[in-house]
């Protein structure tokens, strides 16, 4: 045979007596993930007489050599097998388009070769070379990804999909748990069972311990025969012992004259039929842990120390909870306790039969996520963004309700799989709002073609008017990213750094645009408010200079590291952001903000009236009027059209606020001694205010503290927005979106200062605004001031930045 050899691209060669083998491929590129070295396997009938790993000769008696990584996924390698003349030479591998691809070589049987790609698949990948049918030589190569380390990142991929799947398997069991019967059936392998004791172990050992500190107790009673003098206590029992042993005692009328009697004693017993099970739980859960270490020490010769570690240390905490405590002069039984108040209502107890149920029965956890091969790193990739955009989500919000895990019989399944829709739904505890994560929200009956987004967040905001009001967005997984490679059009025209494609940032367009709702008949509203890629990187300062992320801030589209507190930061604004926020995020058609409606802040034509008596009210709404002094009304203040009726805390204590409000059908200059419902020998002047008729607000506005004087506002503020006295006095919209977003973000209240329309309390400062800024004042004086803005531009991050600066000034 000759030699197939040629040039440096050769990165792997094996020769036999029988075989040579030949795979050639590119040299990895420059930005890709080092990770380490490689494991490369070979095991051959022959000995092998060379071996050859990218240019590095091996030694040949060995079976398992470490190289640095050669192979990984998406890249194409052409592999060339030659065997004997007269013998037919077939490569075997486990995936069908690695397989299909190696053909034979013209007529020659005895030679095979073909263009393969691991596509995404990775980790081991194994070819097994057969001679005329017959198996002679396995070598197994170690695949590696490109953009992220499989040594560290792939691996806490894996480690949060089963962690965060896991975690909501034992919030769904902590819900639905019902009980189960000692004569079910066990299936927990010992797999299975390490996986659940891993999860549950700390809160199990807290369950023991609460047993130990609180244990379940009977009183028991005993009897001793005794000398008279030492009896404490007897009873009945202890006459009729009397009666029947003459010679101990003689009775004289009621009473006995003895010398020995059975005296009576009563004691804590903690043997009960729970405190026994308890133990036998406990040990039971000891012997499956010192089987699952000899069962692992068996199988595997490298063995993970810090495993063995944490099994040695698992087991030697419960025996310490035994030999330590009470539970060391229990017998342990396996008798059923599932019955037991104790074990249904106790604390602890309760928790422990849960626990240890869990252990026994097993997960028995099935889905399309667990039948997933691990190999496949972009599907798993794609469920681990929706994973971890749950995980951050959890961490902050209430969790209301989920279809990830689900029951069928006695099985729990994940529907989460590829092309099946799955939501969890979390409520925010400030202000009460609706938070959605959806996987594959379905996007049918589109007016085009179906959309199929990865990940949708549906925030569901409560807007100024009490309404709600609903903003979507696109977080979509793309595992493939361009690597900007110095001299390419992306390098030139886009960004220096790694980031996202360009046909997936213009898939993001397509979302936003295509995806609409038939709010009515022939009639569709935009429903997405952004669309972000999440891709597989972890630079983040470095990432922050992209154009694909400074895009976010001017069109709400681009694209966010997976890896990184980027997309966190992002979640966080989005759920913090007001309706008015959010909606500004989304670009307007041209010329829409001359079609909006805008309120004219600059009309003041409400009148806020005080009372000087509770008399007073009672006229004003039988009569229909309001009558107050010409003085406390400018000319810049008429004409007035509402009028409404503040009722101080001085003189209505717990009925106190705004309640009534009224069109004014008529004003009239006069003499006070001309109102004649409310008489009074005045010659002062007065504006009187007929009113059409008295409405109640929608809702009620609370009073302020001090003195209390006529205000002048708008209905806008009057009937919409308003909760307190001092938000009427707002004069702006600029105003107004500052002081509303501080209040929903930091509960912030307006200062009782007419002159100073916004001064709100902030922590120990007071942010003030004045000519287009917001100043932050401390001990009367101004530390830092910032573009109002901006700050409505996006007040989640500069109000953040306000917080993390108090601590600094």
């Amino acid at each position: 045979m000759g030699s197939h050899r040629t040039g440096s691209d050769e990165l792997l060669y094996i020769e036999t007596d029988k075989l040579r083998i030949s795979m050639k491929g590119r040299t990895p590129a420059a930005w890709m993930v080092k990770d380490g070295e490689a494991e490369f396997r070979l095991y051959s009938d022959d000995a092998p007489k060379e071996v050859i790993l990218s240019g590095e000769e091996q030694e040949p008696r060995n079976h398992v050599f470490r190289t640095h990584p050669t192979f990984y996924e998406q890249n194409r390698y052409e592999l060339l097998v030659e065997g004997p003349e007269g013998h037919v030479v077939s490569v075997n591998h486990v995936n069908l388009s690695i397989r299909s691809a190696i053909t034979p070589v013209g007529h020659h049987e005895n030679m095979v070769s073909g263009i393969i790609n691991f596509r995404n698949d990775i980790g081991y990948s194994d070819f097994v070379v057969s001679l005329d049918g017959v198996e002679v030589l396995r070598f197994t190569v170690e695949v590696f990804p490109e953009k992220i380390s499989y040594r560290k990142d792939y691996q806490a991929i894996l480690l949060d999909v089963t962690t965060e799947l896991y975690s909501l398997v034992f919030d769904f069991l902590r819900t639905t748990y019902t009980g189960f019967r000692q004569g079910d059936v066990r299936c927990s392998s010992p797999v299975e069972f390490f996986a659940v004791i891993s999860r549950i172990y700390d809160r199990f050992l807290r369950s023991v311990d609460k047993v130990i500190r609180e244990p379940h107790h009977v009183l028991k009673t005993r009897r001793e025969i005794m000398p008279a003098y030492r009896a404490k206590r007897c009873d009945h029992q202890s006459i009729r012992w009397l009666m029947k042993h003459g010679n101990h005692g003689i009775r004289k009328g009621e009473n006995w004259l003895v010398d020995r009697i059975p005296a009576v004693s009563k004691h804590i017993s903690y043997d009960t039929r729970e405190n026994r099970l308890t133990r036998f739980m406990i040990q039971s859960t000891i012997r499956r842990l010192q089987t699952f270490r000899k069962r692992y020490g068996a199988l595997y010769d490298r063995q993970d120390e810090d495993l063995l570690r944490r099994m040695d240390g698992m087991v030697n905490r419960l025996n310490r909870r035994i030999t330590g405590s009470f539970l060391s002069e229990v017998e342990p039984s396996g008798e059923s306790a599932g019955l037991s108040l104790v074990f249904m209502m106790a604390p602890g107890y309760r928790d422990l039969y849960k626990y240890y149920l869990m252990l026994e029965r097993g997960l028995n956890l099935t889905g399309d996520v667990f039948h997933l091969s691990v190999k496949d790193l972009a599907q798993l990739y794609e469920y681990w963004c929706f994973i971890k955009l749950n995980s951050l989500l959890k961490g902050q919000y209430r969790l209301i309700s989920q279809d990830i895990i689900r029951t069928e019989g006695t099985k729990l399944f994940t529907t989460l799989v590829k092309g099946g829709k799955s939501s969890v739904r979390y409520r925010n505890p400030v202000n009460g709002e609706s938070i959605v994560l959806s996987y594959n929200p379905t996007s049918a009956g589109l007016p085009t073609v179906p959309q199929k987004p990865d990940n949708v967040l549906t925030l569901t905001k409560n807007g100024m008017d009490g309404g709600d009001l609903t903003y979507k967005y696109i977080f979509d997984a793309k595992y493939k990213m361009d690597p900007a490679v110095e001299g390419s059009y992306y390098y030139n025209c886009v960004s220096h750094f790694p980031g996202p494609r360009e046909v997936d940032i213009n898939t993001m367009h397509r979302y936003r645009d295509a995806i609409v709702s038939e709010e009515r008949e022939n009639f569709y509203e935009r429903t997405m408010f952004g669309a972000y890629v999440l891709f597989p990187y972890n630079k983040e300062e470095e990432y922050k200079n992209h154009r694909f992320y400074k895009s976010i801030d001017d069109v709400n589209i681009g694209g966010l590291p997976s890896a990184t507190t980027l997309v966190k930061d992002m979640l966080d604004e989005l759920v913090s952001d007001s309706p008015e926020t959010a909606f500004e995020r989304s670009l307007l058609p041209v010329g829409i903000e001359r079609r909006l409606a805008k309120v004219d802040w600059s009309r003041r034509d409400v009148l806020v009236g005080v009372l000087k008596n509770r008399q007073q009210l009672d006229v004003c709404r039988k009569y229909h009027f309001y009558h107050i002094p010409a003085s406390r009304v400018g000319e810049e203040h008429l004409p007035i059209h509402y009028v409404a009726i503040y009722q101080s805390r001085r003189l209505f204590g717990k009925e106190s606020g705004i309640f009534l409000y009224g069109e004014v059908t008529k004003c009239t200059l006069l003499r006070r001694r001309e109102i004649r419902e409310l008489p009074k020998d005045s010659e002062a002047l007065y504006y009187r205010f007929d009113v059409k008729s008295w409405k109640k607000l929608p809702r009620p506005i609370g009073v302020r503290e001090g003195a209390q004087v006529a205000l002048f506002t708008n209905r806008f503020l009057l009937l919409l927005h308003s909760t307190k006295v001092p938000d009427l006095l707002i004069r702006s919209e600029e105003e107004f979106r500052l002081y509303y977003e501080l209040k929903r973000l930091a509960g912030g209240s307006l200062e009782e200062n007419p002159s100073r329309p916004l001064c709100c309390r902030f922590g120990s400062c007071l942010l003030d605004y004045e000519k287009g800024e917001v100043r932050v004042i401390r001990d009367g004086r101004i530390c830092r001031t910032y573009p109002a803005e901006k700050i409505i531009r996006r007040p989640y991050a500069y109000f953040g930045e306000i917080k993390r600066k108090l601590g600094e000034v």
